[in-house]
């Protein structure tokens, strides 16, 4: 299963690295008992809280998405059959991400398609994480929370913005909502 592949490396690099729970968690401020939660399978962590763990540890996020481990070539190639759902963000709001990348070794972007659920009721957890995040809407209808703003956004339309601002896609449409998503991880520039 991937999220207990992902737990495992998380732990394994933390302690490599000779760092405690809680000495990671307040690095990147997060608490020691999510990390520990994270690390024993027992929750899914979100993108944003990845991307956290991976700056604290001086990883690529997509480290934890490799199921071998070896040094890719120039480019790497995703068929749509071969996607791989890399997190769920957490039940209560039920976003479904899918890699678009393979490449193993340290790269500046994390593509992904994003599919958001139709809702009910609309969930008040937001994210923030370092870099730069690029969305571009494929089907559906989405509003991006983006600090107190609330920004509509329609098939075809794009978004770049600063993801360090607290922010949630949400969608407020009939039908399943689906993105392309860019983040960029500006420390390894």
């Amino acid at each position: 299963m991937l999220e207990k592949m992902i737990a495992d490396k998380i732990r394994k690099l933390r302690k490599n690295k000779g760092l405690t729970l809680a000495q990671l968690g307040q690095e990147i401020g997060l608490s020691k008992g999510l990390l520990s939660r994270i690390e024993n399978n027992q929750v899914s962590p979100s993108i944003a809280t990845l991307s956290k763990i991976a700056k604290g540890l001086g990883v690529p996020i997509s480290l934890f998405f490799d199921e071998e481990g070896g040094e890719d070539g120039g480019y790497s190639v995703t068929r749509k059959k071969d996607r791989k759902q890399v997190v769920r963000m957490g039940t209560r709001i039920g976003f479904t991400y899918f890699s678009l990348t393979h490449f193993k070794s340290r790269h500046l972007i994390e593509p992904f398609i994003v599919q958001y659920p139709v809702i009910t009721k609309k969930p008040n957890i937001l994210f923030d994480h370092p870099g730069e995040e690029f969305l571009f809407v494929l089907k559906g209808e989405m509003e991006l929370v983006y600090g107190k703003e609330k920004i509509r956004l329609n098939p075809g339309d794009a978004i770049h913005f600063d993801p360090s601002v607290p922010h949630r896609g949400q969608n407020v449409g009939r039908e399943e909502c689906e993105c392309l998503v860019i983040v960029l991880d500006k420390e390894a520039i």
